[in-house]
């Protein structure tokens, strides 16, 4: 009698087989970059990383205008998020909610507002005025424009949101569909 963890292993093959073909070769996506956003108007043109970690630390950063940048992040389970505060702030999600929680505790200001989908986050920066987020290049809409951080913008190959790729084997597909591990590719150097 066939089992339900052979069909899936079956399945698992015949998927992997029309998309990848034969072999033990790995399936790679591009990079995943985050963009930051401001509003098309906005006069901001250009952050440090620094800056950046410290706009989303609570820090008062003012853009050219001399007004505070207020930032805005994803839902907090996003794996955009996740992946922002990792590059960017150094911190996992359980050390961001610590973060914050330490700060609420003394009196300082709170976390950045979170916005559901990436297409409310840009809706929200283009509306409100000196605000900034983040986005997948992929997802930016017309309403924002993204700016430089260390003097890059999202393009160029040293642009530091540069967050790496997933990787998935074809021989991890058929070895175990019920049990199977992305693991994380290093970012190009």
């Amino acid at each position: 009698m066939t089992s339900r963890r052979d069909i899936l292993k079956w399945s698992a093959a015949a998927a992997a087989s029309a998309l990848a073909g034969f072999g033990t070769r790995e399936a790679q996506a591009e990079p995943l970059r985050l963009a930051i956003v401001v509003a098309q108007s906005s006069p901001l043109k250009q952050l440090t990383s620094f800056e950046l970690k410290k706009v989303y630390l609570g820090a008062h950063i003012t853009d050219p205008s001399g007004e505070r940048i207020i930032p805005f992040h994803h839902a907090a389970s996003s794996p955009d998020r996740v992946a922002f505060e990792e590059k960017v702030l150094g911190m996992s999600p359980e050390e961001a909610a610590s973060y914050w929680i330490d700060r609420k505790i003394r009196g300082q200001s709170g976390a950045p507002k979170a916005v559901g989908s990436p297409e409310l986050v840009q809706r929200v920066v283009s509306k409100v005025a000196h605000s900034v987020a983040y986005v997948r290049v992929d997802q930016l809409r017309s309403e924002v424009r993204p700016i430089a951080i260390d003097g890059k913008l999202p393009k160029d190959a040293a642009y530091p949101l540069l967050l790496g790729t997933w990787t998935l084997s074809v021989a991890q597909l058929c070895e175990g569909a019920s049990s199977l591990r992305l693991r994380r590719a290093a970012p190009p150097a």
